[in-house]
């Protein structure tokens, strides 16, 4: 129960690798804020959580809307008093070639992936400066190698590690790094590449989390960590 005390925001963690983040560090003693845009899917991970022993709420937020984050953020505080750990997860695929990709889908794809991101780290570092914290942004492999067809997906999560190594240079208190999985057995993958066998389980993406969380002098500063 290594994060006894911990209040946890993991965005996206209504389903996918944020359900399983989420769970597995409900299992270390963590309060987790469970997040995403699904009320449905938010409240179901929060029930689990709590069935199982440990503790959650769920508030609705969209990455992409300052607001919402501003309001996860704030009610996260008013419930816990702290934001401890902030695990950056919410994301969205595109497979296509870079001539057939809309503006509008490029736009989406740049909007939750990197925006999100940029705007939760805007709102949190200030607070976490206070008494210090972790901030674990989810990028990809894709994110150190360009990949035929996942050109949106691949410059928004090259985005992720540049953002991760700005903004650990310009704090100190705040441990704030990337972590670059390969392909994950997701609903996701499945929708974008069927038949293919993916890298990794989402259980193994939340067990290295969860490393990171508990071990996080393992990590230096900004560092990108891959996981394959």
């Amino acid at each position: 129960m290594k994060l006894q005390n911990k209040t946890v925001i993991v965005t996206g963690s209504g389903r996918g690798i944020g359900e399983y983040i989420a769970k597995r560090l409900a299992r270390e003693g963590g309060k987790i804020v469970v997040t995403g845009r699904t009320t449905k899917d938010i409240e179901k991970v929060s029930k689990e959580i709590n069935g199982a022993g440990g503790r959650a709420i769920f508030i609705r937020g969209d990455v992409t809307r300052e607001e919402d984050v501003k309001t996860v953020i704030h009610e996260t505080i008013k419930e816990f008093g702290k934001v401890d750990v902030l695990v950056n997860n919410a994301g969205i695929g595109l497979k296509k070639y870079i001539w057939e990709t809309g503006v509008e889908e490029f736009e989406e794809v740049m909007d939750v992936n990197v925006k999100g991101i940029f705007l939760y780290m805007k709102h949190i570092i200030p607070e976490m400066g206070l008494n210090g914290g972790l901030i674990i942004n989810i990028s990809s492999g894709a994110g150190k190698e360009g990949i035929p067809m996942l050109g949106a997906y691949c410059a928004s999560k090259f985005a992720v590690i540049g953002l991760t190594e700005s903004a650990a240079a310009e704090v100190k208190k705040v441990k704030i790094v990337a972590l670059c999985p390969g392909s994950v057995d997701t609903g996701m993958f499945k929708r974008l590449f069927p038949g293919e066998k993916a890298d990794l389980k989402p259980e193994e993406v939340a067990e290295k989390v969860a490393d990171i969380c508990t071990q996080p002098g393992k990590y230096r500063q900004g560092q990108s960590i891959e996981l394959y």
